[in-house]
């Protein structure tokens, strides 16, 4: 019996040594499995947060692409600053900046939750806006004073393009007989006169003067539908399909950097042989050559780099490259047949004037052959008075009943011409160029005009701005 109790008591001995290790194994594994539990609830809530963040941070991205494209589509500079607003639990911040070429953008967007925080970003070029030349006035005769009145009287025939932003007045069997004619105000037709013909009609009449202002009637009604007398087009409407504009002339950034020219420094080259004066005569921008002497009895050659412009008295040959500025008036009167070779701009502060047999054509006799892209001359009138800046105005001023450019009394030019005021074609001259003023008065002659399609240096141009689109984003990153 006492046997029995001893191994009794060594069997209970060691089951609770076996349950005391039992209980321990089990409470490591508890422990062990509570804290993979925690762990793992843990990096969940770090996962959903980083999530959170990262959809946050997209949709500040995209708010950041709107500021750019909503920007380069309105044609102003995005803005830089960084912006922020709460979003689903979280913060929402976004922000564009620009590099050193002014034409890449970096947009940024960063989102917030949860104490995580996400980037993501991409790029966008935004090319630099593109100013470009219009050369597209120089298609037409084109007057630019909306109160005159454009002028064709006494048997004069027009048969080019005619842009007029005023009226325009036919009278005494004028006639228009070109391709298009544009009227910003009113059509007056009197005594014989008329646009187009039954057998060749215009080819476009715009008259957008109001419901009488063509000729009395609407435009496309009546008498001015275009197919009765004394108007023949094939298309006649109330309203201008283009839009031109005078070009902008600045005489004085013209009268300092026109080299060779007046400025001080920008004499021609030593033994050019030119007359004195020529340029200009007392080194400021007044208007005090009475006769700017561009065609003496003696040969010049006056050159700077590439900008020459030389007379040849034995040959009447006139060589223009570049542009060239004259502090006074043109007067070129008569029987000199000038043939020019070249292709420049001249400038003069004050009037011009072809008078009496004179000519000046871009080819030899003046034919109907002259390419004005090889041999082409544009001469800019700014038609001062004095050295007070009056200008020479045929309708009001100190010097009212003059115009500024004339070309009168059988004269022949071939050239076109920028007039700062009036400008007059009369008594069998011609003018075979493009002519811009603000207004033109043609009688007694025909005017046809021969389009320049490749402009002189130094011509007076309109420009225009544009603007290509933002490129797709690229280089996302986050």
């Amino acid at each position: 019996m006492p046997r029995l109790r001893s191994a009794a008591g060594d069997e209970a001995g060691v089951a609770l040594v076996l349950a005391l290790v039992i209980m321990v194994v089990l409470g490591a594994l508890t422990a062990a499995i509570t804290l993979e539990v925690a762990v793992n609830d843990r990096y969940a809530g770090q996962s959903g947060a980083a999530d959170k963040a990262f959809a946050l941070a997209e949709l500040g991205l995209s708010y950041a692409e709107g500021r750019v494209y909503a920007a380069a589509a309105g044609h102003t500079t995005p803005s830089t600053a960084q912006s922020s607003f709460p979003q689903d639990g979280g913060t929402v911040t976004y922000w564009a900046n620009v590099a050193a070429d002014g034409v890449t953008w970096t947009m940024t967007g960063q989102g917030t939750y949860g104490g995580v925080t996400k980037t993501v970003s991409a790029q966008a070029n935004v090319p630099s806006p593109v100013v470009t030349t219009d050369p597209s006035v120089w298609n037409y005769l084109y007057a630019d004073d909306p109160s005159r009145c454009t002028t064709l009287q006494n048997n004069i025939v027009v048969a080019a393009p005619l842009f007029v932003r005023g009226s325009l007045c036919l009278s005494n069997n004028a006639a228009y007989l070109g391709t298009q004619l544009e009227i910003g105000g009113s059509l007056t037709i009197q005594n014989n006169a008329a646009v187009g013909s039954r057998s060749s009609p215009v080819g476009t009449l715009e008259v957008a003067g109001g419901s009488t202002s063509c000729n009395g009637a609407a435009p496309g009604t009546g008498t001015c539908d275009g197919t009765h007398s004394p108007i023949y087009a094939r298309a006649v409407h109330g309203t201008l399909s283009v839009a031109e504009q005078k070009p902008p002339v600045d005489f004085a950034n013209a009268y300092a950097t026109t080299n060779p020219g007046p400025a001080p420094g920008h004499a021609c080259q030593p033994g050019s042989g030119v007359p004195t004066p020529f340029f200009d005569d007392d080194g400021a921008l007044d208007d005090s050559l009475a006769s700017v002497n561009l065609f003496p009895s003696t040969p010049y050659d006056c050159k700077v780099g590439s900008n020459e412009i030389q007379w040849t008295p034995s040959t009447s040959t006139l060589h223009v490259s570049g542009q060239f500025y004259f502090d006074g008036n043109l007067v070129a009167s008569g029987n000199t047949k000038v043939t020019y070779t070249g292709s420049g701009t001249l400038y003069f502060t004050g009037t011009v004037s072809f008078q009496n047999n004179f000519q000046l054509c871009g080819i030899a006799n003046c034919t109907s052959s002259w390419n004005p892209d090889t041999n082409g001359i544009i001469i800019v009138a700014g038609c001062y008075g004095d050295a007070n800046g009056d200008l020479v105005n045929y309708w009001s001023g100190p010097w009212a009943g003059r115009y500024c450019f004339q070309v009168q009394n059988n004269a022949i030019v071939q050239i076109g011409a920028w007039v700062n005021t009036d400008y007059e074609v009369q008594n069998n001259a011609k003018n075979w160029g493009p002519v811009i003023a603000n207004t033109l008065t043609f009688g007694n002659n025909t005017q046809t005009l021969t389009p320049f399609h490749t402009m002189p240096p130094g011509t007076p141009m309109n420009t225009q701005v544009t603007y290509l689109p933002a490129s797709k984003p690229t280089h996302w990153s986050g």
